[in-house]
């Protein structure tokens, strides 16, 4: 064997020895940074690299402490992070503040209501981040999306409006907001009574159309109860229903009819 190749298999033995031990944490940069302790190990210390997302820091490791930070290598706020920490065989270094890569959510919903132009405003605090809110109606025993409004790319105090479609009487109403990362979070909900004349159909017979006395929400399931369509009109077309019959969602009832 000649010198070059012993001295590889010496190098390949110490880095296994050097690398032996690993410790490993995940979570979200919101901020703040780790410190972690590093114990003596001999004539110096237990740890020898720590890596972040897939990058060697360079971090001071010559010491009892130190910290981790994050922006000096250029991860920003929100982002998710991958530390890992080599050590050596014998000693254990730990992490004195893992708490602070957990999800934090700092936003809330201040207020939701429905102003005197009819319009369904909702106040937040906070960074939200990317994600939607979705508007939705309690219609027909159950939660029906109205729609959906694009968050804002800031921070601090927002203020967010969506057009409702309100059924005569008692209206519910709550926004759910969901991020980048599906996470959910509802408001609270609120109560609107819109007074004036119930919405009737007012098509005798059904062929090619669907009449109601106003604009309304409305769904057309079939006797399985599978959703046909839905949507907010005055008037449906109905010319590529098949002949059967179905059940219609509508203001504030349920009503059968059936096509010809």
């Amino acid at each position: 064997m000649n010198i070059k190749s012993l001295l590889s298999i010496i190098l390949l033995f110490g880095t296994t020895q050097l690398f032996a031990q690993e410790i490993k944490i995940e979570g979200t940069f919101n901020g703040k940074n780790i410190y972690i302790n590093n114990p003596s190990s001999g004539n110096g210390f237990c740890i020898s690299e720590v890596w972040v997302n897939g990058k060697k820091t360079r971090d001071e490791l010559n010491s009892n402490s130190f910290e981790v930070d994050f922006s000096q290598m250029g991860i920003e706020k929100g982002s998710n992070v991958n530390v890992r920490i080599f050590h050596k065989n014998g000693c254990k270094p730990s992490i004195i503040n893992p708490q602070v890569l957990q999800e934090k959510f700092d936003f809330g919903f201040n207020s939701v209501k429905v102003n005197r132009k009819g319009l369904l405003v909702w106040d937040i605090k906070g960074n939200c981040g990317e994600g939607i809110f979705v508007v939705e109606q309690f219609r027909w025993k159950k939660w029906v999306k109205a729609g959906e409004v694009k968050s804002k790319d800031t921070t601090g105090f927002n203020s967010y409006t969506y057009e409702i479609n309100t059924n005569t009487g008692l209206n519910l109403f709550r926004v759910k907001f969901i991020n980048d990362k599906n996470k959910e979070t509802v408001s609270k909900e609120i109560k609107y009574t819109q007074p004036g004349k119930e919405i009737m159909i007012v098509t005798e017979k059904v062929k090619d159309r669907i009449a109601f006395t106003a604009t309304t929400m409305y769904e057309i399931i079939d006797e399985t109860g599978n959703l046909i369509t839905s949507g907010t009109e005055k008037y449906i077309d109905t010319s590529e229903l098949p002949k059967g019959k179905y059940f219609i969602n509508y203001d504030n009832k349920t009503e059968m009819f059936s096509k010809k």
